[in-house]
């Protein structure tokens, strides 16, 4: 999925819409497959659908508020992305504006063709550019901040990557396994037949339809189940110990300080931690089940304002249980004791991936390619690479503003420690 590349985002959306039934299976087996698969192309739109010309005069917007219209129009004809994924680590995507009046509004955007911006992940590198722009801006991976900024500690990069891919892997082992079986049953999942299926490269290919509906009882009845199974997942538990130990590995690796330990008492202090929590876990979710039943927690939503929701999938799998076209649309109904009418928020995505195995080549941007905030800071000309008239200049210019109030702070603490060494 490109919204949510290897993510665990993606994981938790396809665990929530798999069962145990045969039309379900088709869609939990296919996520299975596809995460062996990282290597295909893909296109697709994502869309606010819904009241939301009645969510802007909520918050007090007026119909002479041209911002605001722009805003909204924008919001309703979202962004059509497309590109190719090589691997985990190697992706690149193209993202279009539908309507981006409200850019050209604000001055950020003055190009002959519609706002779009290209992003390129390679490995530990992420590239940033658009249309307008000689170079592209080129920032730390977005992987490389899962590790909670540890790349500013000082550590080993090489080291901080190699803890850094243990992780990843060890996810999404662990997911294979226990995505493939996990066994709720949906209460409304139907298999609609064999279609043809015309990919954006022009070729047609047949899949099973598998067509799923949820609402909001639907989705308290999974959270559930999937926090029971997973107190008593053994899989569950093998896998919070393996997390724990790599992290008191790499915690180790960052801080010498605190001595080392062996891998057996890693492990040994990992599974009492892993063994409590699963306890005090179990324990709410035996009583919390006692008093709040589906029907309840839904009840208790609505008069808190959540009035309901629609959420309906449709899976488009090949015979290789390749998922090749997928679509949700999704709606939230709130209405708050202050509301003279109820308000629904909808989001809709469209995203075909093809190409499985023989994803579409692309340039890596080479080494004067791109310019990092360093080199921003270094060269004062340099910020001219990205144009005044494009939305990408005003977050290079606020990078770096950050990167020269770090540098300032760093030169004052650096004299105030100098001050407090001579100091007798």
């Amino acid at each position: 999925m490109f919204w949510k590349k290897g993510s665990a985002l993606l994981a938790a959306g396809m665990l929530m819409l798999t069962g145990c039934s045969s039309e379900a299976s088709l869609v939990r087996d296919s996520f299975v497959a596809s995460v062996e698969k990282q290597n295909y192309d893909f296109q697709g739109t994502l869309k606010l659908t819904g009241d939301i010309e009645k969510l802007q005069a909520a918050l007090g917007a007026t119909a002479e508020q041209k911002d605001e219209q722009a805003l909204v129009a924008a919001l309703k004809a979202g962004v059509t992305a497309k590109g190719s994924q090589l691997d985990r680590k190697n992706a690149k995507i193209n993202i279009e504006v539908n309507d981006d009046k409200v850019l050209r509004d604000k001055k950020l955007w003055d190009g002959e063709k519609k706002a779009s911006v290209e992003l390129i992940l390679s490995d530990d590198n992420f590239f940033v550019k658009t249309p307008l722009d000689n170079k592209y801006l080129q920032v730390a991976a977005p992987t490389a901040e899962l590790m909670g900024g540890l790349g500013q500690t000082g550590a080993d990069p090489a080291k901080l990557k190699e803890y850094r891919d243990k992780m990843t892997d060890l996810a999404i082992t662990f997911l294979k396994k226990y995505i493939a079986k996990y066994g709720y049953t949906l209460s409304d999942a139907k298999n609609l037949g064999v279609e043809t299926v015309t990919l954006p490269n022009g070729e047609k290919t047949q899949a099973t339809h598998v067509n799923i509906k949820i609402d909001a009882k639907e989705l308290v009845k999974m959270f559930f189940y999937t926090a029971n199974d997973a107190v008593a997942s053994k899989e569950v538990k093998d896998f919070a110990i393996d997390l724990l130990v790599l992290e008191s590995s790499l915690e180790e690796e960052l801080n010498p300080e605190l001595g080392k330990t062996t891998e057996a008492e890693k492990r040994a202090n990992a599974e009492k931690t892993v063994t409590e929590g699963l306890a005090v876990a179990k324990k709410w979710l035996e009583e919390t089940g006692k008093v709040y039943t589906p029907d309840k927690i839904v009840e208790e939503m609505k008069k808190d304002g959540f009035q309901g929701l629609d959420w309906t999938l449709d899976f488009y799998i090949d015979n290789a249980k390749m998922p090749v076209h997928q679509k949700s649309v999704l709606n939230v109904t709130v209405q708050t004791t202050d509301m003279p009418q109820p308000l629904t928020l909808g989001l809709e995505a469209d995203e075909y991936t093809y190409n499985f195995g023989k994803a579409t080549k692309y340039e890596i941007p080479g080494k004067d390619a791109g310019l990092t905030v360093e080199q921003l800071y270094e060269d004062e000309k340099a910020i001219d690479n990205f144009s005044a008239k494009g939305f990408l200049r005003p977050v290079a210019e606020r990078m770096l503003e950050e990167y020269k109030w770090q540098k300032e702070w760093e030169a004052e603490l650096e004299k105030e420690q100098q001050a407090e060494t001579v100091t007798p």
